[in-house]
């Protein structure tokens, strides 16, 4: 079988890779910066490194795969999170590591314990099989003590380099070493000042400019540059983990690819092998923007979640991750939608996303899925908006009884119609506006309804495809635009001018809801 997904050209890369290098383990690497809650960034790192060693299983089930979900914990805090209490008492933290700081909520050791908590939790609730690496950990434990070393014998061969690439009027104070200052406790406040490359210790004073976001405390000593008294800048802290912890693979977004390949250069420096990279694009929102969450654009993890199921988020996750996609609460219906028509018509193709997806969503949603006819999301939302109903077993009712097949799956609709009723009641009912019709092809309405009225009298199946073809018969019988009669019935059973298959949605009201409708309309008339 010959494998094309993206998951299985890069499963072979790490296959080359280990037949290079002689191993047959491979270890992954996902980075989480604990300055705040995991979002969907994280979320899709993880995931989608786990598709990757899936596909490495596939190809070769004797090699032992893991994924560090390393956290950069020993970073300092540049700035206080707009979403976080005691935002004074952060303040007064700023520039030491995360490990040092207070847990603005009072539950953790620290603020990065309490951030790596959440992370842990995060993973687990998606049943992610990872292994939890803390930067301050790994420093402190000398875990990373030979890389250090190799960074100060390498010193200028690293500082040439790295020098190459910032601006001129940088260069004479760069480092890689920032030292914890022993008086404030900061880190990104001191400056370097002298090395001892046989100590392995560098001297520094706690003056570096830091365009006024703290005070530096202008203590001057000197430190270790082993054991966690001091971190290397983020450029060399990478290679130093890909050296220290053996990473075979990565991936990262289009915003870092001009440090992974500075990082690749560096642990090569070093004496290691950098990993295999894949560059993944970022997400944007509905307008093409890239999402920010300083701007609070796009879509968050957990909005997402209230209205959506997870398998849809991971199936967003898989398809195209080097191509720009959007993603927003506007086209989370179109996005759900996608997947689940892939599962009803894709599963048994070869190289088909779904049973990727299927082993990382397994027991993170009340039933599964299965191939054939499904019933879409939209449809779904449309429902609700006609019958204007907020009561799940009533919405639940309506689409076993178009659709009895889903009553063996019923537990994964039960949970979808959930899923867009909290969609319905925090998305679209906000500042909806009804489009109100406006009686022009009344006769095409009252023609509609008499036939709907006949069906109905003689027991006819509402079948979805016989019912698309009556209503387009009733708009050509009378020389009306097709475009105009929809838009004139969508206006009369949803409010909107826009809306699902007109047979299928038939079909799902049924005749004397149809019939119902249509008759109120008539009554009101175009002064009602």
């Amino acid at each position: 079988m010959t494998h094309k997904e993206w998951p299985f050209i890069e499963a072979q890369r790490i296959r080359d890779r280990l037949g290079r290098i002689g191993s047959r383990s491979v270890t992954a690497e996902t980075g989480y910066g604990p300055s705040g809650l995991p979002h969907i960034g994280t979320f899709g790192e993880v995931a989608r490194t786990s598709f990757v060693l899936q596909a490495l299983s596939t190809l070769e089930p004797g090699i032992t795969t893991r994924i560090v979900a390393f956290s950069d914990d020993m970073d300092g805090l540049r700035e206080v999170p707009k979403n976080l209490p005691n935002a004074q008492m952060l303040q007064q933290h700023l520039g030491k590591p995360l490990t040092s700081i207070p847990d603005p909520f009072g539950e953790e050791k620290s603020f990065a314990h309490y951030m790596n908590r959440r992370l842990r939790e995060f993973l687990d609730s998606y049943g992610f099989r990872y292994e939890f690496a803390s930067s301050t950990d790994k420093y402190a434990s000398g875990v990373f003590d030979e890389g250090l070393r190799r960074i100060m014998t390498h010193y200028d061969a690293i500082s040439e380099l790295f020098k190459a690439t910032i601006a001129e009027e940088k260069r004479a104070a760069w480092s890689p070493f920032f030292p914890i200052c022993e008086s404030c406790g900061r880190i990104y406040s001191t400056r370097v000042t002298g090395l001892d490359r046989e100590a392995c210790t560098v001297s520094y004073a706690c003056d570096a400019p830091l365009a006024g976001k703290y005070q530096c405390c202008g203590h001057t000593g000197t430190r270790s540059i082993l054991g966690g008294a001091c971190k290397v800048g983020w450029k060399v802290d990478w290679a130093l983990r890909w050296f220290s912890l053996g990473i075979d693979y990565e991936m990262h977004g289009e915003d870092l690819l001009d440090s992974a390949r500075l990082s690749s250069r560096i642990v090569k420096i070093l004496g290691g092998e950098p990993p295999e990279l894949f560059k993944y694009e970022l997400f944007l929102d509905e307008k093409g923007k890239k999402i920010s969450k300083k701007i609070g654009n796009g879509i968050s993890l957990e909005q997402w979640l209230r209205f959506a199921p997870v398998d849809s988020l991971l199936y967003l996750m898989y398809m195209k991750p080097q191509q720009a996609k959007k993603m927003g609460l506007p086209i989370l219906p179109e996005i759900v939608d996608a997947y689940l028509e892939l599962v009803a018509h894709d599963e048994s193709a070869e190289d088909s996303p779904v049973p990727f997806i299927s082993r990382l969503s397994k027991g993170a949603h009340a039933g599964r899925l299965p191939g054939g006819r499904i019933i879409t999301y939209s449809l779904i939302l449309e429902l609700i908006l006609a019958l204007n109903q907020d009561d799940p077993r009533i919405v639940r009712d309506y689409l076993v009884k178009f659709e009895p097949e889903i009553a063996d799956n019923v537990a994964y609709y039960e949970q979808l119609i959930e899923d867009a009723l909290a969609y319905y009641r925090e998305v679209l009912l906000p500042g909806r506006s009804v489009e109100a019709a406006d009686h022009q092809l009344d006769a095409a309405v009252s023609a509609l309804r008499d036939e709907l009225s006949r069906l109905a009298g003689a027991g006819a199946a509402t079948d979805p495809d016989t019912l698309q073809t009556m209503v387009f018969q009733v708009a050509k019988d009378r020389e009306i635009r097709t475009k105009d009669w929809f838009r004139e019935l969508y206006r009369i059973f949803l409010g909107q001018s826009q809306g699902p298959r007109i047979g299928s949605f038939i079909a799902l009201l049924g005749y004397a809801t149809c019939v119902e409708r249509l008759q109120a309309h008539l009554e009101r008339g175009p002064h009602g």
